[in-house]
């Protein structure tokens, strides 16, 4: 996409301003609604969830009420549970830190961006829109192994307090997933046992491969 001087400097002057503000933040809730377009279906699914995030890289997705699938970070594995069917994966974050699904894992928390330098290392801002109610940032990932699966996505901030109110995904196979949030708390005092598992013997573990 070619910009003019002006429209570069108004995005990355807000870019920037919006970076600012995440260090300030601890924790953060939400509700969503997740919107999956699929290639080989006419309407769109649509789903309820929850979200929780505590600094610097704890989360926790329910999505579902009651909760379908969770995702998690469980100190240094994500662990992608399936409630009903009392199923778990462990994924090693310290080896995929190593491989391929550093970045793609790392796309679990895009909206809460720790570090201004690494995130402009890790994105590239393709376009801008301003309204005066949000501000709609589309990325593209730099690396390019990334960018195999997952060629662009959008976060959507809020002009009044910079808060997340959404973000889109835009696979390789033309597929989007996309979250609405809603019901936003910011900061708050969250207990630090939504970031465990929990797993007792009724659950089936396993560490698909290359999970290691």
């Amino acid at each position: 996409m070619s910009w003019s001087g002006v429209q570069a400097g108004a995005a990355d002057e807000a870019l920037a301003r919006w970076l600012g503000t995440q260090t300030e933040l601890k924790s953060w809730t939400a509700d969503f609604v997740q919107t999956r377009h699929l290639q080989a279906l006419l309407q769109p699914l649509t789903t309820p969830g929850k979200v929780w995030f505590a600094a610097p890289d704890q989360f926790r997705w329910e999505v579902g009420q009651p909760a379908r699938s969770i995702a998690l970070r469980e100190g240094d594995q994500l662990v992608v549970l399936a409630p009903t069917l009392k199923r778990a994966e462990r994924y090693s974050l310290v080896e995929a830190a190593r491989g391929p699904m550093k970045d793609a894992l790392a796309l679990l928390d895009t909206g809460f961006p720790r570090d201004a330098v690494e995130f402009r290392r890790r994105f590239d801002l393709l376009s801008f829109a301003a309204t005066n109610a949000t501000w709609v940032f589309q990325l593209q990932p730099h690396s390019a192994s990334t960018r195999k699966l997952l060629p662009e996505l959008t976060l959507v901030v809020t002009t009044n307090d910079f808060a997340l109110a959404a973000t889109e995904l835009r696979f390789a196979d033309g597929s989007r997933l996309r979250n609405d949030f809603t019901n936003a708390v910011r900061n708050p005092a969250l207990d630090p046992k939504l970031f465990q598992s929990h797993l007792d013997g009724s659950w089936k573990v396993t560490e698909p491969a290359g999970a290691k």
